[in-house]
């Protein structure tokens, strides 16, 4: 049997071999990365729930703007319908007076007669 020689070659390159601070640097600055990312996510969220509550805000104003000029328009509807009641009332007593007038008048030119 022939016997087969394995050489185990160790790549050296030329910069420094990983210490114990170079991997706390790099699981600090992954660490930053991951805070920052989060911190970014929050932002995002915190600025979508204020636009949606300013959106809901608005909604709301301009539905109660609209209940206001539908309120104004029903009171203002009512308004009109009691004047013209009234004058129609008014005016209808006033005939009523004339007629009446003109009854008694006639009454009593025909006992005088």
């Amino acid at each position: 049997m022939k016997a087969t020689k394995i050489e185990s070659k160790v790549e050296t390159t030329k910069s420094e071999p990983k210490t114990v601070v170079h991997l706390a640097l790099d699981v600090a600055d992954r660490g930053q990365h991951t805070v920052v990312a989060v911190l970014q996510d929050a932002r995002m969220e915190l600025r979508s729930a204020i636009d949606n509550g300013l959106e809901l805000a608005e909604k709301l104003a301009a539905g109660t703007l609209r209940f206001a000029r539908k309120l104004v328009q029903k009171v203002d509807d009512a308004g009109f319908d009691a004047l013209v009641g009234a004058e129609h009332a008014i005016a209808t007593a006033v005939q009523s007076a004339r007629v009446s007038r003109n009854a008694g008048e006639l009454a009593q030119s025909s006992q005088a007669a």
